[in-house]
């Protein structure tokens, strides 16, 4: 329904609305720690009240930390909806924010895993929710990717941002120890001399599935994509041999590195990770192609009364200013990062626009 009237305000036509509710997909959603709030159903007033008051801040969606945080959310429990699985760098880093915000707030924020379709059903399911803050999302630039590649049929900016957390740069790609390529340089004559050979894990039209695009952009290359799902089943994939080479964050391969089973190529960076320093980047390789890591952070969903944004943002300051949470980032092997919502929707607009330009230059 609220996608029929955003459509309609939009002036979009009649004929759109079929494609855009076939697009939804259906949400398989996996709760992974306590029993958490189901979310409820807006019903058709408040489906109303919330598109009125999305289209009340069109174009100031980065500002709710203005707001006067005069509210007494959460008064119930708080699902962090997850669009990846269980045990993945995602996952873990939501469930450190998950229990310092139950501490902080009084109320139990629980986190759902809700899997599927690049990260989309996890996604709709917080656009489609209540505006009542009893849902957020946690997530990263996966949600520009699958507007771009029209996964879905919204973008970030209808969103009410949250605050921003972690900036994961420790992004590669990874091979089985015994793979005839064991750097960047390697794995590109590789693959020139074996076009369309060697196997890419990847989740389809999601931030994976870019990377991957614009490394074959810049080297000339060409892979086999096979989807095998999330960054954890990547890991799965690799290590069983059903693929050749996987795009992963290092926090979720580090395990299989320390064991010796994966090799990773390094980061596709200017210099080296601060938490990773003895992995190589792009560059000392002089492999000339560099691409942004994972930026986390909670999104509402639309119509999202601004205070409650800015009280969520406020217990993120406070974990920050107080170094309450930045040991435990870090022992998960990110950087703790904070930024305002509205220095998080500035920088997804300038993500965007990079994706945007490289997703037309790759067609």
């Amino acid at each position: 329904m609220k996608k029929m009237k955003k459509t309609l305000a939009l002036i979009l036509g009649l004929a759109l609305v079929m494609g855009m509710l076939s697009g939804c997909g259906n949400k398989q959603a996996e709760e992974t720690k306590a029993p958490a709030a189901a979310a409820s159903d807006a019903g058709e007033s408040k489906t109303a009240d919330k598109e009125t008051a999305a289209a009340g801040t069109e174009g100031t969606a980065a500002g709710p930390e203005g707001a006067a945080a005069d509210t007494d959310w959460p008064t119930g429990s708080v699902s962090i909806i997850v669009p990846a699985s269980a045990g993945g760098g995602t996952d873990l880093l939501a469930r450190v924010l998950a229990d310092k915000l139950t501490a902080k707030l009084g109320q139990s924020f629980v986190v759902v895993n809700v899997t599927g379709a690049g990260g989309s059903n996890g996604t709709n399911q917080v656009y489609e929710s209540a505006a009542d803050g009893s849902s957020i999302l946690f997530y990263h630039n996966a949600i520009l990717v699958n507007s771009l590649t029209g996964v879905t049929d919204y973008s970030y900016a209808d969103f009410v941002p949250g605050p921003h957390v972690v900036t994961d740069a420790a992004t590669g790609f990874y091979v089985k120890s015994d793979a005839p390529y064991q750097t960047y340089q390697e794995l590109i004559d590789y693959c020139l001399a074996h076009p369309g050979e060697v196997t890419m894990g990847v989740e389809s039209g999601s931030f994976t599935w870019l990377m991957v695009k614009s490394f074959e952009a810049a080297t000339g290359v060409e892979f086999k994509m096979v989807d095998v799902g999330s960054n954890s089943e990547k890991c799965t994939a690799l290590l069983g041999g059903h693929i050749d080479v996987m795009p992963n964050q290092y926090s979720t391969a580090k395990g299989y590195i320390d064991s010796g089973d994966f090799t990773a190529l390094g980061f596709p960076t200017e210099e080296r990770s601060a938490v990773y320093p003895d992995v190589p980047t792009t560059k000392e390789q002089n492999v000339d192609w560099l691409y942004n890591g994972y930026e986390f952070g909670f999104w509402f969903a639309p119509g999202t009364d601004p205070a409650i944004a800015a009280k969520l943002d406020g217990a993120v300051k406070e974990l920050f200013d107080n170094n309450e949470i930045q040991d435990d980032i870090l022992n998960l092997g990110n950087e703790g990062t904070y930024l305002s919502p509205a220095e998080y929707s500035e920088l997804f607009g300038d993500i965007s626009a990079q994706y945007k330009e490289l997703f037309d230059a790759a067609q």
